[in-house]
Order: C-alpha cells, then sequence, then structure tokens
C-alpha cells in the first residue's frame, strides 16, 4: 500500500512540499521490471527526486535508482516508489532504503546548496 497519495497527470505544486528542494542535474537511471530508464534528476531532497525522462514508469511502481550527486564520486543505489508521474515528461520518486551513510551525503548536499542559494539574496 502506497504511503502517499498518488497524482497522476497533476504538478504538485510548491505549497504541497514537505521537504526542500533544490535543483540537481545529474543523468539518474531506473530500473524496474519493464526495463531501464535514463533520465535526468532536476532536484532533489531529502526524500526523494524529481526525474525528467522521455520515458517514464508507472505511479506508485518500484525501482532500483542509480546516480551521483555532483562533485560526489560513490555512486548512490537505492530503491525508489514513483509517487507522482506526468507520463513521458517527469516522475518524482520517493527514496526507500537509503542508507544512513548515503541519506546523510544526501542532507549535506541538500543542506549546502540551500545554504549557498541564502547567500545569493
Amino acid at each position: 500500500m502506497s504511503m502517499h497519495p498518488i497524482r497522476d497527470g497533476e504538478w504538485s505544486g510548491p505549497e504541497q512540499r514537505r521537504h526542500k528542494r533544490i535543483p540537481l542535474g545529474v543523468t539518474v537511471e531506473c530500473q524496474a521490471g519493464q526495463g531501464t530508464i535514463q533520465g535526468k534528476g532536476e532536484n532533489i531532497s531529502t526524500s526523494g527526486l524529481l526525474i525528467r525522462a522521455a520515458k517514464t514508469f508507472a505511479g506508485d511502481e518500484e525501482m532500483t535508482l542509480r546516480f551521483s550527486l555532483p562533485g560526489s564520486e560513490p555512486v548512490i543505489q537505492c530503491q525508489a516508489r514513483v509517487s507522482h508521474v506526468v507520463p513521458d515528461i517527469f516522475m518524482g520518486v520517493e527514496f526507500l532504503d537509503l542508507p544512513p551513510e548515503t541519506a546523510l551525503l544526501v542532507e549535506k548536499y541538500v543542506a549546502a546548496a540551500l545554504k549557498e542559494s541564502e547567500g545569493r539574496w
């Protein structure tokens, strides 16, 4: 059973976001039963990613993600679930099993980017 409602074809606007998101701009490989999709990670939060792709998976589908944070070498591999999809445009995915050390990397990356963006205002 899904933890959060799926919003097929509807943009979930900033007012519904629980976690701060920051731009990402990296290649993300998404692998599920249907095959593999290469997409672009548009933004990231401590809870998930927005992935732009010419082909998307269905809402609530689980997949394995592989990507690296900018300026970081280790490849992050984790399970995720499609929580929001605009078919063949983008999909929002929720991390399901980030290991603690990987979660810490993502938290530090998001915090540093937020701090940097605050300094520009």
